[in-house]
């Protein structure tokens, strides 16, 4: 069984890399999820997805990071399921 480091929060799935947002409140898999996230906040009608992603990066509100680390305690498979030792 292969183990992933955070499970995302848009699809539930298992992740090795992906999207933070702020100290780890959300996980996304996908920079199409995060588009989703900063939409729903509303306030963007009419900006370009590149936009906003640029805006919300440029104010620390999400990064791109990979996990080469897995922790042996604690770990999720690729349906997200938990493992906890």
């Amino acid at each position: 069984m292969e183990r992933y480091a955070r499970k995302c929060d848009a699809t539930g799935r298992g992740m090795n890399e992906g999207y933070v947002v702020g100290d780890g409140e959300l996980y996304f898999s996908e920079e199409q999820h995060v588009i989703d996230w900063i939409r729903s906040r509303g306030g963007t009608h009419g900006l370009s997805d590149e936009y906003i992603l640029n805006e919300a990066h440029g104010l620390e509100e999400y990064y791109y990071t990979e996990w080469e680390e897995i922790d042996e305690d604690l770990y999720y498979d690729e349906d997200g399921n938990e493992y906890e030792l």
